[in-house]
């Protein structure tokens, strides 16, 4: 507030809920963007942005070129049942502990739209896995973020923790990194983030 915005705009369940209690009791117009991890999630986050920035018809036309790239690469990216990788997506490593995601997360949707499979089905959610739920999961390829600092681990760290050590992804030092943003924003950059994705996974 002390920058005197005019406008704040909010991802949904942005927190702490009491700092966020307290813009919306202030004098400032405050928009909350709706989540989702799909293309019509994505085309409402678009329409509520520029709802807010009283752009509607801007809003509207990158709405139609949003939505089709990423029907396109979400088509191109399609693979057979059979031969869907399964793909595990590390949050974090911290402590010797791996926090994986499972379904309903911005991970899972963007695994799912780039041809693969989630290998965490039996949760919703980010939570830390066992080592008996990281082998019995038996990815092919470990997902994570490009990231550093104490959440970062190389690969070799990956595949020496018991909970990786005996899976597919191991056997073939599979692990792909991307930046966050790109890969679980959900915004017009999808399509993108859909095709670099694919591209990893299946290398031609």
């Amino acid at each position: 507030l002390s920058f005197a915005p005019s406008l704040i705009v909010s991802a949904e369940g942005a927190g702490p809920p009491e700092v966020v209690d307290i813009l919306r009791a202030a004098s400032v117009d405050f928009t909350e963007v709706p989540s989702g991890y799909h293309a019509e999630a994505i085309a409402q986050k678009i329409r509520v942005v520029g709802a807010a920035l009283q752009v509607t018809d801007l809003a509207e036309n990158l709405v139609e070129q949003a939505q089709t790239e990423i029907d396109l690469a979400v088509a191109n990216a399609s693979r057979a049942e059979g031969v869907r990788k399964r793909v595990l997506f590390v949050l974090s490593t911290q402590g010797g502990r791996i926090l994986a995601s499972g379904t309903g997360t911005g991970a899972d949707g963007i695994i799912q739209m780039s041809g693969a499979l989630n290998a965490i089905s039996e949760f919703e959610g980010y939570k830390p896995l066992t080592d008996e739920a990281a082998a019995a999961a038996a990815p092919d390829v470990i997902l994570m973020m490009d990231r550093e600092g104490n959440h970062a681990s190389t690969d070799e760290e990956l595949f020496t923790m018991p909970a990786l050590s005996a899976t597919p992804a191991a056997e073939t030092k599979s692990v792909v990194r991307m930046n966050s943003l790109l890969l679980l924003g959900f915004g017009p950059r999808t399509a993108k983030a859909v095709t670099a994705l694919n591209q990893a996974l299946y290398p031609v």
